[in-house]
């Protein structure tokens, strides 16, 4: 089934949204947002290529196919959702709907497949996804390495893949040593279940190396690439998730995994392969009104303990 969709004007949005009643959307934690989503935008973007998977973006300009070849997990999420649309041209297939929670102007879609447009469906905040992803870069930035890197043939640099007990592998480069490599490789990947890449290092990065060797699909699911203090990252092909919060993101290949940026002008495509790793994550400290919950059940251990051993609690 193929629909047509043209935004005409104010009006026609005003009719529309009042139609529509907000569907607020769960809280989504990190790890959803890596196994749901291909792409996270907190400002702009703007494409021309395909983007495979589901979009969460602020602005949405330009124009592309969407929700091209979707692996992801189900999601209350809509294919594209986007606080604001205009001036967008495009093609969502497979049943694709896209969601505006503010405003949609100038802007036109084919819907193959039997999706539609829709208005806050669910309602969302673009910091619903900002705030779990940014507390996840942070601990991942503050992750000491664990596996090393042999350069000393940058045509085929190896990263030697040494996970801990929960199948976690950290490496740390700097932003220089990642632009000098010619080739990079993933050795022993398949004996971790999450690979950790943290390159550290800030202002304009771009990334011109070739894979050697295989395993490049496993690392789509089970790599992440964090680039904390990028403004600015140029990418040539990358396998994995690319996480660059602070960073002008473009791409001339497809870029294997999650993107997460604050803008987004692609020349290449974003490819959809859900993370099947798991996330290092902090455990946040217990809230005042916790603490007194687990002082009283400290003192009920400790009365149950006498009471087993024939002492009653001692008394003023």
């Amino acid at each position: 089934m193929k629909m047509n969709v043209k935004i005409l004007g104010a009006a026609t949005l005003a009719a529309v949204a009042s139609t529509v009643a907000p569907v607020q959307a769960g809280a989504l934690t990190a790890q959803q947002i890596f196994t749901e989503f291909n792409g996270v935008v907190w400002n702009n973007f703007t494409t021309t290529s395909d983007v495979e998977g589901r979009l969460a973006a602020n602005h949405i300009t330009g124009g592309a196919t969407f929700y091209v070849a979707p692996r992801g997990q189900a999601s209350t999420f809509q294919a594209v959702n986007a606080i604001t649309i205009a001036n967008t041209h495009g093609n969502v297939n497979n049943g694709g709907s896209v969601n505006y929670v503010s405003s949609i102007s100038n802007s036109h879609f084919n819907f193959n497949g039997g999706g539609s447009l829709v208005n806050q469906t669910p309602y969302f905040a673009i910091s619903d996804f900002t705030t779990p992803l940014n507390a996840e870069v942070a601990t991942l930035t503050g992750l000491a390495a664990n596996s090393t890197v042999n350069a000393s043939d940058h045509n085929d640099v190896k990263f030697n893949v040494a996970a801990d007990a929960k199948g976690t592998a950290v490496f740390e480069i700097t932003t220089a040593q990642f632009q000098s490599f010619a080739g990079v490789e993933f050795a022993n990947a398949l004996s971790a279940k999450t690979i950790i890449v943290n390159v550290t290092g800030g202002g304009s990065i771009n990334q011109n190396f070739n894979y050697v060797g295989s395993n490049t699909s496993y690392q789509n699911s089970h790599v992440i690439w964090n680039f904390e203090d990028a403004t600015s990252l140029g990418i040539k092909t990358i396998h994995g998730a690319v996480l660059a919060e602070d960073a002008t993101v473009t791409n001339n290949s497809p870029i294997e995994g999650l993107l997460y940026a604050k803008n987004f002008n692609g020349n290449g495509e974003l490819h959809d392969y859900p993370f099947q790793g798991v996330l290092p994550t902090t455990a946040a400290a217990p809230e005042p009104a916790t603490w007194a919950l687990l002082g009283l059940g400290f003192v009920g251990l400790g009365f149950a303990a006498r009471r087993r051993n024939g002492r009653a609690p001692a008394t003023a």
